[in-house]
């Protein structure tokens, strides 16, 4: 009886495993290309707020056209991201790679002001634990940037 219900429990572990596993690979391609379509809409937005939605609207109305206006950059970005991986892959290599890393950049530090006050000193050294800091996200970086490819369908 013991044995069956080790191996109950070591098939459940394997199958919440396996559910953990799916969700964290449906969340890395979510967050691989959110973070630059947050900035870009967000910045559309902000920076037409004043000078275009404000004055072709009024009231609550201002921010359904900044919505708007951010999706469609959204989708024009996302177009020219796509001209490029198709007609210049090297060039499009190159800039979903520092995408990347800015994006893997902006998370590593929210997550450790969120949970750590700031980053934490990894040697005694400052500028070596800046520098392990950095090597770090570039690692993590590369990560991003493989599922960005996927995502893109880059060679």
């Amino acid at each position: 009886m013991a044995l069956f219900i080790i191996f109950f429990l070591i098939i459940m572990l394997l199958f919440t495993l396996l559910f953990i596993l799916r969700i964290s690979k449906a969340i890395s391609r979510f967050v691989a290309v959110f973070i630059d379509f947050l900035f870009v809409g967000g910045f559309t937005a902000y920076f037409l707020h004043d000078k275009v939605s404000m004055k072709i609207a009024s009231g609550n109305a201002v921010y359904f056209w900044d919505i708007v206006f951010g999706i469609i950059v959204c989708i024009l970005y996302y177009a020219l991201l796509s001209f490029l991986v198709n007609k210049l892959p090297r060039v499009a290599a190159c800039i979903n790679y520092v995408i990347a890393w800015f994006g893997t950049f902006l998370i590593y530090i929210l997550v450790f002001l969120i949970f750590n006050d700031g980053l934490p000193e990894l040697l005694n050294n400052h500028s070596w634990s800046m520098f392990i800091h950095l090597l770090i996200v570039s690692l993590l970086a590369f990560v991003t940037f493989q599922i960005r490819k996927n995502i893109f369908d880059t060679e």
